[in-house]
């Protein structure tokens, strides 16, 4: 039986659960796939026996029937795309693939890994784990607002980032906005565009809703 180690508020983790859900999928009822939470406040991503399946600590990680371990979010999410459901969401051709991942990788690196540094630099949870450089917040949360207003005119006139339909890029992007509320960025106030995408995409995917993953619709 395969394995899901996750956790349900973090970003990394919750690309997978999104990823499933958009393809209507409920994670928690799948025949060949355990779900295992793992509890960050109780430190179990640290602990002894999890450290022995994925020594980075981190989730999300699948660990497969022939016991091979993936221990990154995007690894994890390509299996998933590939494997299970009917349509892509990494790209329904050679050209959407690569549309997706650039679109993707922006989000990413200049939305999302940018308030999640400012958040490891600021946040008392993380004082243990990280050498923590209050200097680096507010650089950081100003970079990630700035590359918002890339994405604010990529929407103009569009649901989604790439094509008709939800695509990872998406996913990762909502993540980014949804994650920056911690930080008191407010993604509704980055851009009319911004704001109608991320109601969109919360509406089907918060923590609340996703907190135990429904199927968007009926189909596998």
């Amino acid at each position: 039986m395969k394995k899901l180690y996750v956790t349900r508020t973090a970003p990394n983790p919750r690309k997978a659960l999104i990823l499933l859900a958009s393809k209507g999928i409920d994670v928690d009822d799948m025949d060949d796939v355990d779900v295992i939470d793992i509890d960050f406040a109780a430190n179990e991503q640290i602990s002894a026996e999890f450290t022995k399946i994925n020594p980075m600590q981190t989730v999300p990680v699948l660990t497969l029937d022939d016991g091979t371990v993936l221990n990154d979010s995007q690894a994890v999410c390509e299996y998933l795309d590939r494997v299970y459901g009917e349509r892509s969401v990494m790209g329904n051709d050679v050209v959407q693939r690569a549309q997706v991942c650039a679109m993707r990788r922006i989000a990413e690196f200049e939305v999302l890994y940018n308030l999640m540094l400012a958040f490891q630099h600021s946040h008392p949870s993380k004082a243990q784990r990280v050498e923590q450089v209050p200097e680096f917040v507010q650089p950081s949360i100003a970079r990630a607002t700035k590359a918002m207003g890339y994405f604010e005119n990529a929407l103009v006139g569009r649901d989604y980032l790439v094509g008709e339909q939800l695509s990872f890029a998406d996913i990762v992007l909502y993540l980014g906005l949804d994650f920056g509320k911690i930080l008191k960025v407010d993604p509704s106030k980055q851009g009319e565009n911004l704001a109608r995408f991320y109601k969109k995409m919360n509406e089907q995917f918060s923590i609340k809703n996703m907190a135990k993953a429904k199927p968007v619709d009926g189909s596998k």
